[in-house]
């Protein structure tokens, strides 16, 4: 059989696997290894592959992935994220939709201290979520906010996912974060305005709450009270940005500030620093897991030739360059409802990176339009991981279906936000040139 069927064969049924419930990470490693035996043998195969994972998982750069989720874990028991929405509830909490839009920027000003949506999500469920229907809020409009505006963590650094697309594309992961700083707070604006202009024109969906404190009094309080989190911030991208240091040790700086508002705030605890060492642990493995057998998945695709073949197709079909952007954005939306989002991106930057390069597209540029579009797959049905993550954190006080319901219109928004980074793309790019310029 040509290589290249086989190629095609194996993704074929990694699809099914996936289709089936089988776990990413291991429907990779049976096709990945099963079809790399069948190109070059079991002898050679079982030498290979140890070696291929540990290359791909022992990069220094991979290393900022734990510290990045050990630092958010750390931000949320020192409170940071409660005061980003006691903050932002005291700034909107009166304005059609309020506590919607104090729960968009919450989440904005928390995902600068959080590495993962899937952490922002559960937090704010249990914060955001129940003060909102206390109030009479429509539960799905409640639980369509978290789900959405949790993937603001994605964009706004520390990223997970822009650190895994800097390492799989070899781009500047320090330009990467400082990219998605404008992009996360276009994102929070328009998340804010459509909310606002939904519960003006919709009051009973968003009751005005009438016993919030907005006096000025009660707004500089709660912005003194958001220092801590405007040194997390600053300390760990000001390091970046200034070139004081690489976002390894960024990260290694923002655990080190987090650990210690831990212990001024007077929120240290033993059992909560071994539960925020072993969540951020577990999450690591999944990430290296997923990262590892991909590597040997994507090499057997490669070396079937699927990948250039694809590539090739696409390429005689002599699509404009925004013709190729609109697929992949298309691309990635549909694969987004079956897979997360990490996964998404190891299977297909190789198809992508040679047909962006051959129009000499700025990969960070590229990185957050992939990354934007990637985030609407997280609030998507049927795999929408936000959503199952909220659905765990409230347990049987929600359905599934309404949290599915309720994102709909935020995902359509999601989609107008891809389209603005593509067109004006200095909106990524103003910050990485200053900095580069600053240098």
């Amino acid at each position: 059989m040509d290589q290249t069927y086989v190629g095609v064969a194996g993704f074929v049924i990694f699809i099914g696997l996936m289709l089936v419930r089988v776990p990413v990470a291991f429907a990779m490693a049976f096709v990945g290894t099963a079809g790399l035996t069948y190109v070059y043998g079991f002898g050679t195969v079982v030498k290979f592959i140890p070696l291929e994972i540990y290359t791909h998982t022992s990069t220094f750069t991979l290393s900022a992935l734990p510290l990045f989720l050990l630092m958010g874990y750390l931000a949320f028991y020192a409170d940071l994220s409660k005061d980003s929405f006691d903050a932002a509830r005291a700034w909107f909490g009166k304005v059609p939709g309020g506590l919607a839009i104090a729960t968009v920027y919450a989440c904005a000003v928390f995902g600068a201290c959080s590495g993962s949506s899937l952490a922002e999500c559960a937090v704010f469920s249990k914060i955001a979520v129940p003060e909102m229907t206390s109030r009479g809020y429509n539960k799905r409009l409640a639980l369509g906010v978290v789900a959405s505006a949790g993937g603001l963590d994605v964009l706004i650094p520390p990223s997970i996912g822009l650190v895994i697309y800097g390492v799989l594309t070899e781009t500047s992961i320090g330009s990467l974060l400082i990219a998605g700083i404008l992009p996360g707070i276009v994102y929070a604006i328009i998340f804010a305005v459509a909310i606002g202009l939904f519960c003006w024109l919709k009051p009973s969906y968003a009751p005005k709450a009438a016993d919030i404190d907005t006096s000025w009094r009660a707004r500089l309080n709660a912005v003194r009270k958001m220092w801590a989190v405007s040194l997390l911030f600053s300390l760990v991208l000001g390091s970046i940005y200034f070139g004081w240091a690489t976002p390894d040790e960024a990260a290694g700086v923002g655990v080190v500030g987090s650990f210690l508002l831990v212990v001024i705030r007077g929120k240290f605890r033993w059992k909560e620093l071994m539960t925020a060492t072993l969540e951020a642990a577990k999450a690591s493995a999944v990430i290296f897991l997923i990262l590892g057998t991909a590597s040997v998945f994507t090499k057997f695709i490669m070396v079937t030739g699927a990948v250039s073949a694809l590539t090739g197709w696409i390429m005689n079909l002599q699509l404009p360059f925004w013709g190729i952007i609109v697929s992949l954005c298309i691309l990635w939306f549909i694969l987004g409802c079956f897979i997360d989002a990490m996964s998404m991106m190891i299977l297909t930057l190789p198809l992508a990176v040679p047909l962006v390069q051959a129009h000499q597209v700025d990969m960070v540029w590229f990185g957050i339009v992939m990354t934007m579009t990637m985030v609407i797959g997280t609030v998507s049905p049927p795999f929408g991981l936000n959503c199952f993550v909220m659905k765990a954190a409230l347990g049987d006080r929600v359905d599934l279906q309404d949290i599915f319901i309720g994102s709909i219109p935020f995902v359509l928004l999601m989609f107008l936000i891809v389209a603005i980074l593509i067109i004006f793309p200095q909106i990524s790019l103003y910050l990485p040139n200053l900095m580069a310029a600053n240098r």
